[in-house]
C-alpha cells in the first residue's frame, strides 16, 4: 500500500510540473504540419512536419528549425509566417491564415522566392 501511495504522489507531482501544451495539426495531401503551443495558446513552441520514412514506409514527425518569424496578427489578414528549415537544409515558409484556419506551405528557392505550394487544413 505504501508503494502504491508513493507511486501516486510521484505521478501527481509529474503531472503538475509538466508544461501543458496544445497541438494543432493541419493535414495536406503530401504531408501534415503540427504546431505545439503553450496551454494558453499564446505562443508557438514548436513546428513539425510529418513525412514517410523511405526505408520503413512509416509516417513520422520531424522538427523544423525555425529561423525567422513574421507576425500579421494586427493586419486585415491575421496570422503569421514561420520560415523554417528541415533536417537536410530545405527551406520553407509556413503561412498560417487565422480567419480561414488553414496553412499554406511554400518551398523557398535559393533566391528566397516561393516555389511549390501545398495547402493543409485543420484536422478535426
Amino acid at each position: 500500500m505504501k508503494k502504491l501511495f508513493i507511486l501516486f504522489v510521484l505521478l501527481t507531482g509529474l503531472a503538475f510540473t509538466t508544461k501543458a501544451q496544445k497541438y494543432f495539426v493541419y493535414d495536406g495531401k503530401v504531408f501534415s504540419i503540427m504546431f505545439k503551443c503553450n496551454n494558453a495558446n499564446t505562443e508557438v513552441l514548436d513546428v513539425q512536419f510529418s513525412s514517410k520514412d523511405k526505408t520503413t514506409g512509416e509516417w513520422k514527425w520531424s522538427k523544423f528549425d525555425v529561423y525567422d518569424y513574421v507576425d500579421f496578427e494586427s493586419t486585415s489578414v491575421p496570422g503569421f509566417i514561420f520560415y523554417v528549415k528541415d533536417g537536410v537544409g530545405n527551406k520553407y515558409a509556413v503561412d498560417y491564415f487565422r480567419d480561414e484556419n488553414y496553412v499554406t506551405v511554400h518551398a523557398l528557392k535559393s533566391d528566397g522566392s516561393y516555389g511549390t505550394e501545398w495547402e493543409c487544413t485543420l484536422r478535426p
